[in-house]
């Protein structure tokens, strides 16, 4: 492993935060380890806004908006970009609004990712830009569309999403901005990876601009991922991944155990992991035919992607490897990462209150599912108060 690299090291890591703000950090995930304070907090949040509770808005926007997102607009996030790019630290703001459903919206909601790709453009502070597939066209639509008996009108609706992916990355393809796509359920993937498998054809010819998610906890993804990076190579296109491990674990395991099929999600976490890190191998086997975004939260992947980096020759910061992780966690990678150089990313939702809580609760969800995830953040933040503590 890469000796030079360290994520103990909480100076760094916390730097940009008071002890007021860690204090409050090391609250929420003591909260969020706690899986019946989360339900608990899911429910009240989901209810008080529904029925209008008026402090329920403020509650929300105090503790864990805080702590995940950058704001309810792009502009609400402009001087966490600076803050972060002045330690290093690129950004993706990412539009974490969910369940849009018409054809109107749509098309908006492609305008706006259009209009944002040009901020993103003239913004150094920002490395991609990104999309949920779901936000551009109906989830019905991505869950139906290649089944053999698909209705006329659901086809239609489909090719009028591929339209929306071709205006996206043709002003992707002229600003020479590159786009993450998001990943999502399985029964809705298959879809999306259509699409995105067509775009990198049409628009990785020379520069990566076109990065797809895969989610390795899935079992399939790396034989998925092999399959794409030979299409690539037979066809003259690169492929852009982002890897993760991934966001939709108990409702997939759920919906395999109800509907009577075999769950598309590893056995358990030793296995994802095996797999994740098969998938950062495979992609420096390819690294001329490839681009690579390790999402990762887990330090021993990191590791290896950055000894792989160091093992052929790849320099810290090459524009051909980044490294992600979501605001509000594992800034002992993010801000580390960046002291060593690499190409270090923060990946900020932002929206209205009410609109990203689907987004919040997931977050608080996996928090409490994923192991040693909440207990690292609060042993990291508890090292960090300590040490701040006796300077003082």
């Amino acid at each position: 492993m890469n000796s030079d690299l360290r994520f103990d090291n909480t100076e760094i890591a916390f730097s940009q935060k008071s002890s007021s703000e860690l204090r409050k950090a090391y609250l929420m995930f003591k909260m969020m380890s706690n899986p019946k304070w989360v339900s608990f907090g899911s429910n009240l949040a989901l209810f008080g806004l529904k029925v209008r509770l008026p402090l329920i808005p403020q509650i929300i926007k105090s503790t864990v908006f805080r702590q995940f997102c950058g704001g309810v607009n792009r502009s609400d996030c402009s001087d966490l970009v600076s803050d972060l790019n002045q330690n290093g630290v690129k950004a993706i703001l990412d539009y974490s609004v969910e369940g849009q459903e018409s054809e109107e919206q749509y098309d908006k909601k492609t305008a706006s990712i259009i209009d944002s790709l040009q901020t993103v453009n003239g913004n150094d502070g920002e490395a991609f830009g990104v999309f949920k597939p779901t936000a551009i066209g109906a989830y019905s639509v991505f869950e139906n569309a290649l089944n053999t008996d698909a209705k006329q009108d659901t086809k239609e609706a489909f090719e009028r999403i591929r339209k929306r992916y071709v205006s996206i990355f043709n002003e992707a393809a002229r600003l020479n901005v590159r786009i993450l796509i998001d990943a999502e359920e399985t029964w809705m993937q298959d879809s999306a990876d259509l699409l995105a498998l067509e775009m990198m054809e049409r628009f990785n010819t020379n520069d990566l601009i076109v990065y797809n998610t895969f989610q390795m906890y899935r079992h399939d993804r790396l034989e998925v991922l092999s399959s794409w990076i030979s299409t690539g190579r037979n066809k003259g296109f690169k492929v852009g991944a982002k890897l993760v491990r991934g966001a939709y674990m108990e409702k997939e395991r759920e919906r395999a155990l109800k509907l009577g099929y075999n769950s598309p999600i590893c056995k358990d976490k030793k296995e994802t992991d095996i797999n994740f890190d098969n998938a950062i191998r495979l992609v420096f086997e390819n690294i001329v035919h490839c681009g690579l975004v390790v999402g990762s939260h887990n330090e021993a992947s990191t590791l290896l992607t950055s000894t792989l980096m160091k093992e052929n020759g790849i320099e810290p910061g090459d524009p051909r490897i980044s490294f992600a992780q979501l605001f509000g966690m594992s800034d002992q990678i993010t801000y580390n990462l960046a002291a060593h150089s690499y190409n270090a990313i923060k990946l900020i939702p932002y929206g209205p209150i009410r609109e990203v809580l689907p987004y919040l609760i997931r977050r608080a969800e996996e928090n409490t599912s994923v192991a040693g995830q909440t207990g690292r953040e609060l042993t990291l933040i508890t090292k960090e108060l300590k040490r701040r503590s006796i300077l003082n």
